[in-house]
């Protein structure tokens, strides 16, 4: 009978701190959520927003912008996508000081890699 009591209390005790952490959990989370939309506010009077990550296109190969264009292009010397050749020049030029000879080599191979759909001519 003891062996039973003494069982009982500790699954009383782990009951117990079973619910005091989840009450902590809702509390940290109530509170996570009140700084990201404080954050939010701040961020947005200096022309800032907040973008979720959950849910993103993060293991995709072609990633979107903020204007919804594909980027197709990524940087041979990082991890940097671009939708447009242009700012992928610039990129390189002020991170990786290539200068327009080298830029403009990897920029037709970063171009090489996207494969545009072959135009059908009618017969």
């Amino acid at each position: 009978m003891d062996m039973l009591n003494k069982i009982s209390r500790s699954l009383d005790t782990l009951l117990r701190e079973k619910h005091t952490l989840s009450a902590k959990a809702q509390r940290v989370a109530k509170t996570e959520r009140r700084l990201i939309e404080n954050l939010s506010r701040a961020l947005s009077g200096v022309g800032y927003r907040l973008v979720p990550v959950a849910g993103s296109a993060a293991g995709s190969h072609a990633m979107r912008n903020g204007t919804g264009s594909i980027k197709r292009l990524s940087c041979p010397k990082c991890d940097r996508r671009f939708a447009h050749p242009l700012p992928m020049a610039r990129h390189l030029s002020a991170t990786h000081g290539i200068k327009k000879a080298a830029a403009k080599d990897a920029l037709k191979k970063a171009t090489a890699k996207v494969k545009k759909a072959p135009v059908r001519k009618s017969a």
